[in-house]
C-alpha cells in the first residue's frame, strides 16, 4: 500500500471511529456528522488513489515477428522512468532491410504525471512543432491517432503518432499535461480512471525523416506499419484476462 492509501485509510478509520463514540451523545451530534464526512472523504480518496493505480497496470506485449522488421530492446533509463513517474514501460526500436528505423514506447498511464505530451517535451530538445492532423490508423472508426512533424534546429525532422489507449480498445488524442494540457480532457481521464475503471497506456511511435524522403511517404508508411501493429495487438491482448485481474 502506497502512502496516500494509507492516509486514507487512517483517516476513515478515525472518522469512522469518532462518529460512533460521539453520535450517542445528542448535544455532539453535529461531531458525529462531521466525523462521518472525515470518514466518507477518507475513502473517497482512498478508493480513487487505488483507481489511478489500478488505471496503470496494464502492460500489454509490443508486436513480435513483422515481417522484414528487425526488433531491437531499448529499456528506459532510471532518470526518464523518474521524470515519468516510475510507470511501466518498454521501448523498442523496429528496422527494415533499407536500415530505416522506427523507435517505438509504450507507458501505462495511471496518474497524471505519467502523461507528457510530445507537444510539451519534444520542442524541449530542439524541436518545433511545425504539423499536425488527426486521422483513423486503421479504416473508420478504428483507433484515432495524432501525427505530428517537428522540425530540429539542425534542420532534421521526425514523424511521431501519439494516442492513448483503454484496454477496452478504445483511444484518445488529446493532451492531458503540460502548458497544452486539456482540462476537459483530464476530467475524462479521472472520470474514466475512477469512476468507469480504465486501464491506459500511452503509444509513442516516431522516426527521422530522412533528407531523400521529402514529402515523408515512407517514414509515415514505416510508422504507420508499426503503429497498425501495435493497435491492433493492444486491442486482442485488452481482452484477454490476466492473473491478478479484477472488476474493482
Amino acid at each position: 500500500m502506497h502512502w496516500p492509501e494509507a492516509i486514507g485509510f487512517i483517516l476513515s478509520a478515525l472518522g469512522i471511529l469518532f462518529s460512533a463514540l460521539v453520535m450517542r451523545r445528542r448535544d455532539l451530534k453535529i461531531l458525529g456528522q462531521i466525523g462521518a464526512l472525515i470518514a466518507v472523504a477518507g475513502l473517497l480518496g482512498s478508493f480513487s488513489t487505488y483507481r489511478f493505480a489500478r488505471a496503470g497496470k496494464w502492460l500489454p506485449p509490443a508486436p513480435d515477428n513483422l515481417a522484414g522488421w528487425s526488433v531491437k530492446d531499448t529499456p528506459f533509463t532510471d532518470s526518464i522512468l523518474s521524470q515519468l513517474g516510475y510507470p511501466q514501460a518498454l521501448g523498442r526500436e523496429y528496422t527494415n532491410p533499407f536500415g530505416e528505423t522506427v523507435y517505438w514506447t509504450l507507458v501505462t498511464a495511471g496518474p497524471f504525471e505519467n502523461y507528457h505530451d510530445p507537444t510539451v517535451c519534444v520542442p524541449g530538445n530542439g524541436f518545433t512543432l511545425t504539423a499536425k492532423k488527426e486521422f483513423y490508423l486503421d479504416g473508420p472508426g478504428s483507433a484515432r491517432v495524432r501525427a505530428m512533424i517537428f522540425k530540429h534546429t539542425t534542420g532534421a525532422r521526425m514523424l511521431m503518432y501519439y494516442w492513448t489507449q483503454n484496454r477496452d480498445g478504445s483511444t484518445a488524442t488529446e493532451a492531458r499535461m503540460g502548458n497544452y494540457r486539456d482540462i476537459t480532457a483530464r476530467f475524462q481521464t479521472g472520470y474514466g480512471a475512477v469512476v468507469k475503471g480504465n486501464q491506459t497506456v500511452i503509444a509513442r511511435i516516431y522516426t527521422i525523416i530522412p533528407p531523400e524522403d521529402p514529402d515523408g511517404a515512407i517514414a509515415q508508411r514505416n510508422v504507420t506499419e508499426i503503429s497498425r501493429a501495435t493497435y491492433r495487438l493492444m486491442k486482442e491482448d485488452g481482452r484477454k484476462r490476466r492473473p491478478g485481474d479484477t472488476w474493482l
